[in-house]
């Protein structure tokens, strides 16, 4: 067991000293800005919602468009009543241009604008989006890296330990049972080592993920974000209104209230001016004429029907995002709250009293006055503590950046 030990030792400090190497071997580091732009130019979802976009404005450039006219020639023999047997031709040319009225033009105009409208708000909400996540998952990245190497800093001092340890119980100065508990210590922290660098890989493929074309091999740059002034629960909750999410269903309902004028204007669309010229073979004939639909049998009950019923779910779906966003503000705001707490707890005491404690622990254990029992119990509470005031710090970010997507205004900058 202490041969294989040994050799796991002798593996682990290798590794830990070629990290530098391999760092510098992986690839390119990323700063959180660099990220944010790269997904922002290169992800899919982000270049959908262009497209989507384009669309739109397409459909714009369609409701300002004119009817084509349509030309109609007809031809054929002619036959004279009065005069059996006696043929000729005759020809006919009809041209008919369809017209909208003035209302009817604005409301396609305005349905179509409303909808390009809509999907550039998609295209803000979707970027936003895109863009908390991946400050998020930046986030996580360095938290565990932070973790990992704390306990890479921990690993070796164990390491350190069970060497010291293994001295002494060569030269009898120490219980083989010591040996015994620091192989087993070691061998945890080991365990949780190699379980923080599968956690960082973890990590950096959602990263990847958002991003797009990223290479496979890549480093960020350990830097943490910045925090603007974060505002009252008060006003957190009138900011609510700028929310990517809520202002496109506010474009929603705008969309189905464009609609439905639409709709009520189709019922009388507009005119079809014709012109017609028949040549006979004694007489010529031209005409002008308008050709008027008559709203009888169809009057758009139906169509209008579903316009005002989108209206409905427009302003339900608003109210429920409203009553969603006041709520979710509530609860992120007490998160924050709470985490802030927490670090103070930490950065008023709790940290210094546990390395306190360490130090005692080991400078007892070092004069005889305590085993090693009581010194690995301190190191694994000093560890925990550290860990926990880690995880408290990013918590708080984490909180934050929840309050900055349901408000829509950037409150981490890179």
């Amino acid at each position: 067991m202490l041969s294989c030990i040994r050799w796991r030792t002798l593996y682990w400090l290798g590794w830990l000293c070629s990290l530098p190497a391999l760092a510098l071997a992986e690839g390119q580091t990323f700063d959180l800005q660099m990220l944010l732009d790269k997904a922002v130019a290169e992800n899919p979802t982000i270049a959908v919602s262009k497209a989507q976009t384009a669309a739109a404005a397409a459909g714009v450039t369609v409701s300002r468009s004119y009817y084509n006219p349509d030309l109609e020639i007809m031809a054929g023999p002619a036959r004279y009543r009065n005069a059996p047997g006696t043929t000729n031709q005759n020809y006919g040319v009809t041209i008919s241009q369809p017209l909208d009225f003035l209302s009817t033009r604005a409301s396609r105009r305005e349905y179509a604008e409303q909808q390009f409208n809509y999907a550039e708000k998609g295209i803000h909400t979707t970027s936003f989006d895109l863009r908390n996540q991946i400050k998020a998952a930046y986030l996580n990245v360095l938290l565990r890296q932070q973790i990992m190497e704390m306990l890479g800093a921990n690993l070796a001092l164990l390491q350190q330990v069970q060497s010291r340890v293994k001295r002494k119980v060569e030269i009898g100065e120490a219980a083989r049972y010591e040996l015994i508990k620091a192989d087993t210590e070691l061998l945890a922290t080991e365990r949780d080592y190699a379980s923080a660098q599968t956690r960082i890989d973890e990590a950096k493929a959602m990263l990847h993920g958002m991003i797009g074309n990223m290479p496979d091999a890549f480093e960020i740059k350990r830097q943490l974000p910045t925090i603007s002034n974060l505002p009252d629960i008060t006003e957190l909750r009138r900011s609510a209104e700028n929310n990517p999410y809520l202002q496109q269903l506010q474009s929603a309902r705008d969309s189905a209230e464009a609609k439905l004028k639409l709709e009520q204007a189709l019922r009388f669309p507009g005119v079809t001016v014709k012109s017609d010229f028949t040549q006979d073979p004694d007489l010529n004939t031209l005409r002008v004429g308008v050709v008027v639909p008559l709203p009888v049998w169809n009057r758009r009950e139906g169509q209008i029907a579903q316009a005002v019923a989108g209206i409905e779910e427009a302003n339900a779906n608003i109210k429920q995002q409203q009553l969603l966003l006041r709520k979710e503000i509530d609860s992120a705001y007490q998160r924050t709250v709470i985490a802030s707490n927490q670090l103070k707890a930490f950065e008023n005491g709790l940290l210094q009293q546990s390395q306190a404690t360490l130090s005692r622990a080991e400078a007892a254990y070092k004069f005889g006055e305590r085993g090693i029992l009581e010194y690995l119990d301190a190191q694994r509470v000093n560890r925990e503590v550290k860990r926990d005031y880690l995880i408290a710090k990013f918590d708080y970010f984490f909180s934050v950046l929840q309050i900055e997507r349901f408000i829509g205004s950037d409150l981490v900058q890179p």
